[in-house]
């Protein structure tokens, strides 16, 4: 289903779960936006980062605590206590990853302490799909690598909706996916709810943030490029598959929680169209988790808070 053939009824459903979300969630597109121009001059990104870092208290703590985290000490015995001492040592891409991820972690908080999904779960998820997207798009040499990090980051962000707004069918769609052994996604449509990666999108639209992150959680479980409506540029095409093979391999390295044990098969023509054979495909995955152990101390502290 696609925005263009949903009923009124089913448009106004859409529309007022994302009228809810995007009003309590006001500060990631405004961030997301941010991060994305912070790219190029090492020296401008520096100084940029820093000026957003110094203007949240609570992030800067985090980054001070990563810079002094074992992983960036390296045997050192001096401890940082300036920002842009730890920019510095993180290096500015860590720290721009890192903003994002802790701008939309506020997003996945959960409110209620005995809930049976933690968002905390997805979230971990979803930042293993952004750290599992930045490193195959560079592995790739994709073009549109730079917003690799944030489409991983975001894709599933109709989920955060749905559970915040629409807990009671979220939860139903994960006890058929239980039962059924199929995906969260095959369950919304069977189900006939709302669909995350529609939904997530339109918030992501709603919140002007770039056309880019919009089309990739639109169309993030959607193998078929020729299905992919108003994608006409072959590099978002290529995005959408890295995001999507992320995806596919955070779930078997069961990182995080994207709310589906069951692990579907990726078609065997999808793989021909990324060239990946089986011994490429282990590869690729072998080095997806060797960075998510080498980032699972910063994503703690993060978590901590």
């Amino acid at each position: 289903m696609s925005s263009a053939t949903m009923t009124a009824e089913q448009a106004s459903n859409y529309d007022s779960v994302v009228s809810k979300l995007a009003g309590n969630l006001p500060s990631i597109p405004v961030l997301v936006n941010d991060m994305m121009k912070v790219v190029s001059d090492p020296g401008a990104a520096t100084f940029a980062l820093c000026d957003i870092i110094q203007k949240d208290q609570s992030v800067y703590a985090k980054i001070l605590k990563i810079a002094n985290s074992v992983e960036f000490r390296k045997g050192r015995t001096d401890r940082i206590t300036q920002i842009n001492d730890a920019v510095l040592r993180i290096g500015s891409e860590n720290v721009r990853r890192t903003l994002l991820s802790t701008s939309v972690l506020d997003s996945f908080r959960s409110d209620e302490n005995e809930s049976k999904f933690k968002l905390e779960g997805l979230w971990l998820h979803s930042c293993g799909v952004a750290l599992a997207s930045q490193l195959l798009s560079e592995r790739y040499d994709e073009e549109l690598s730079d917003q690799a990090y944030a489409c991983g980051l975001l894709h599933d962000l109709g989920k955060v909706a749905k559970i915040k707004f629409l807990k009671k069918e979220f939860l139903s769609e994960v006890k058929f996916t239980d039962k059924n052994n199929c995906s969260l996604w095959f369950a919304e449509k069977a189900l006939g709810h709302i669909q995350h990666d529609l939904l997530g999108s339109m918030i992501i639209e709603k919140w002007g943030v770039s056309p880019i992150i919009e089309k990739v959680a639109r169309w993030h479980h959607t193998y078929s490029k020729g299905s992919r409506f108003l994608v006409d540029d072959p590099k978002i095409h290529k995005l959408i598959d890295i995001v999507m093979l992320a995806n596919h391999m955070i779930k078997e390295l069961r990182f995080g929680n994207s709310g589906s044990a069951e692990i579907e098969e990726l078609p065997s023509g999808f793989l021909r169209r990324r060239r990946m054979n089986e011994e490429e495909y282990i590869s690729a995955r072998e080095a997806v988790r060797m960075q998510i152990d080498a980032e699972s101390e910063n994503l703690a502290i993060l978590l901590k808070g």
